[in-house]
């Protein structure tokens, strides 16, 4: 019997078949998150160097940036070779040998989170184990993926039978119309927006019709700027989860990613936080457990700004993309403005996900120095709902 064919037998087990204390087996590693912009980061060690690798579900291959990987001696085989021999790599008390990662560049990725990306971890480590990921506490515990046992509250939620990776099933409701089936692909590496849905899945369901809606880049990929719009739902249902007007990005391009139609979308890490969630790639399921935190989930920026970091040491905090018709826009601010001050105080080298957070405190006034050219501008704006 699998958790596939019989969930809610399993479910029924766990809360019956167990009597007593059970101790559970001890993780076969502990690591401490970074919850930066959203996404998870964990620390390694590769190759005797300090790095923090995005914990990502949604990707394949672990992999390192190629620049960086060449500076810890991890070389590709050849000058066509796009990947290498890592000869050590550790995660908490894991320890790989001789592990060949893939070569990325990560240099765009770096730029949009405003922070230099090392690498990332991937499925073909984490399908190994089963994987908690604590977002409370920002600790992640590996687990020997045939000993697991989870007992608690949560809700389990099955892959798809035809997936490896820990795509979902899930429905989205718009306003007037019935629950629409969808097909998401679990992506911790995705941050901001609740969802992003592929472009075929979009127009297959009239989902350009949604309104209000924002022309606006709707994350970045390994392969460049993803390109669409942004709404919000009615709901968004997964299992017993149910999260109310979500941030979804709309694909606009049917290339890429945003171009594939054997999964419908992503959701993305932010609809978790707050809980605690279970990856049992064994069982090939994933279980959900109740919110100890209240507040909204994937809300959206109210000024208007994509920010991105640029230069040596990613230091200087750039306007990479203006929305229309929002607070930024009617103060005049352009992409390519370099932004110097917020309320007097420098984010030259600041923290991008902190820049972040105080765009988004609906009904704040912010003031604003940038650099255009040779000029110096100063603006001041009311942050609103965009959405």
């Amino acid at each position: 019997m699998t958790a596939v064919a019989r969930p809610a037998a399993l479910l029924a087990c766990v809360a019956g078949c167990f009597h007593g204390p059970v101790t559970p087996p001890p993780a076969v590693a502990v690591m401490p998150f970074d919850p930066y912009g959203g996404a998870i980061y964990v620390p390694a060690i590769v190759n005797g160097d300090s790095a923090w690798l995005m914990f990502d579900t949604g990707l394949s291959h672990t992999g390192l940036d190629h620049d960086w990987a060449r500076s810890v001696g991890a070389t590709p085989a050849t000058d066509t070779s796009a990947t290498a021999v890592v000869e050590s790599l550790r995660l908490g008390d894991l320890k790989l040998d001789s592990y060949r990662a893939v070569l990325y560049s990560l240099g765009g990725l770096s730029e949009a989170s405003g922070r230099l990306l090392q690498g990332l971890l991937g499925h073909d480590v984490l399908h190994r184990f089963a994987v908690e990921i604590d977002y409370p506490t920002r600790r992640v515990r590996l687990f020997d993926a045939t000993s697991y046992r989870y007992r608690g509250p949560g809700a389990a939620v099955p892959f798809t039978p035809d997936a490896d990776l820990p795509l979902l099933r899930a429905k989205i409701k718009v306003r007037g119309r019935g629950a629409i089936p969808a097909r998401l692909l679990l992506d911790t590496g995705a941050s901001g927006l609740c969802l992003i849905l592929t472009a075929p899945f979009v127009e297959q369901h009239g989902l350009t019709s949604v309104s209000p809606a924002i022309e606006a880049p709707i994350g970045t990929g390994l392969a460049g700027e993803l390109h669409g719009t942004i709404v919000r739902l009615q709901e968004l249902e997964l299992g017993r989860l149910r999260v109310s007007s979500p941030t979804t990005g709309l694909g606009g391009e049917n290339k890429g990613f945003l171009g594939r139609t054997d999964i419908d979308g992503v959701i993305g890490n932010a609809v978790f936080e707050g809980s605690r969630l279970i990856v049992d790639y064994a069982r090939r399921r994933v279980i959900i457990e109740p919110r100890v935190a209240a507040g909204p989930l994937c809300d959206y920026d109210m000024s208007g700004l994509r920010l991105v970091a640029r230069g040596p040491g990613l230091r200087r905090v750039m306007v990479d993309y203006v929305v229309p018709k929002s607070p930024s826009a009617d103060v005049g601010i352009k992409a390519g403005d370099e932004l110097l001050l917020i309320d007097g105080r420098g984010v030259a080298g600041a923290d991008l996900s902190d820049l972040r957070k105080i765009l988004r405190m609906e009904g704040a006034m912010r003031h604003f120095t940038l650099r255009r050219d040779a000029d110096t501008i100063r603006v001041a704006l009311r942050l609103r709902r965009l959405l």
